[in-house]
């Protein structure tokens, strides 16, 4: 959880900024919106910094587009400054909101806000490239609507934060891994099914957690969860099999449905996992943690 600890550290200090991203960002001005147009990109990486404030990531309406940016702190306008590359026909997007985890040297640069806290930033990404995203939040809230978009890949790491992911639409493309650490905070997940994974990690320490796997799942996927000290709910629709097995502890409490029948010390079986055509392998770490298994 190193990376979730250094956000919280940087998220204790002021707002502060060094030189202007590297390369030949746009003049900064008082406009409140940016646009990226799509040129010969196939695919497109982001990553995103957060240090205070809420970050609002959804898909955009707008043709040729690969992302509407805008922001709100009241009545003024905070200057944005912004710089993108192409590269093997890939376009490289780093965000930094707020104070960034990034020197000023190894910063690529994006969007970069002076004296600005609490706000909203409001991002809305192009449905016709495959899209990965690496996500750091410190201090703030976080809702990822991912629904619609094609998500390549996609990592998050959270400090303070209270954060929801939602997958209300099938995702285009396949996720190799899809990784969530979770730090003192909040985290809900929507429809997670429908984000088309292979594997799925999530990382809690000290919090509240629902991970919904609603949505479509026809295939076999492997989920792996630790939690410190918070409760995590996952709740799993009735027709996915699932596979649990967790590392027993004298404080380990995982609390499973009716239909879950005991195969060893540590493992449960549903009763349609042989049968059913999309498949779940679970293994919980709960630690200190309360874990329940709920049908949907």
């Amino acid at each position: 959880m190193n990376r979730v600890q250094a956000l919280i550290g940087s998220a204790a200090l002021a707002l502060a900024f060094g030189p202007a991203a590297q390369g030949t960002p746009l003049p900064q001005d008082e406009g409140k919106s940016r646009e990226i147009g799509r040129t010969t990109e196939k695919e497109l990486k982001v990553t995103l910094t957060s240090s205070f404030g809420s970050v609002l990531i959804s898909r955009g309406k707008a043709e040729k587009m690969l992302l509407i940016g805008s922001a709100s702190r009241g009545n003024e306008d905070p200057k944005i400054a912004q710089d993108y590359a192409i590269r093997n026909r890939v376009g490289y997007l780093d965000l930094s909101l707020g104070e960034g985890s990034r020197d000023n040297n190894g910063r690529r640069g994006g969007f970069r806000l002076s004296s600005f806290e609490g706000g909203k930033w409001f991002l809305k990404f192009s449905d016709a490239v495959p899209i990965s995203f690496d996500v750091e939040l410190g201090v703030g809230k976080g809702d990822f609507d991912l629904s619609g978009l094609q998500v390549k890949d996609f990592n998050l790491s959270t400090g303070a934060s209270d954060v929801s992911l939602a997958f209300d639409e099938p995702n285009k493309v396949s996720i190799d891994n899809l990784s969530i650490e979770s730090g003192v905070s909040k985290f809900d997940g929507r429809n997670l099914c429908n984000a088309n994974f292979k594997r799925f990690h999530f990382q809690g320490g000290v919090g509240s957690y629902t991970l919904d796997f609603g949505g479509a799942l026809s295939s076999e996927v492997d989920v792996d969860i630790e939690v410190g000290l918070g409760v995590l709910t996952v709740y799993l629709p009735r027709d996915i099999g699932a596979r649990l097995t967790y590392d027993k502890t004298w404080a380990s409490k995982v609390d499973t449905p009716d239909d879950f029948r005991t195969t060893a010390d540590n493992a449960y079986t549903s009763g349609n996992y042989y049968s059913a055509p999309g498949k779940m392998n679970i293994r919980i770490d709960s630690g200190l943690g309360s874990v329940k298994i709920r049908r949907r």
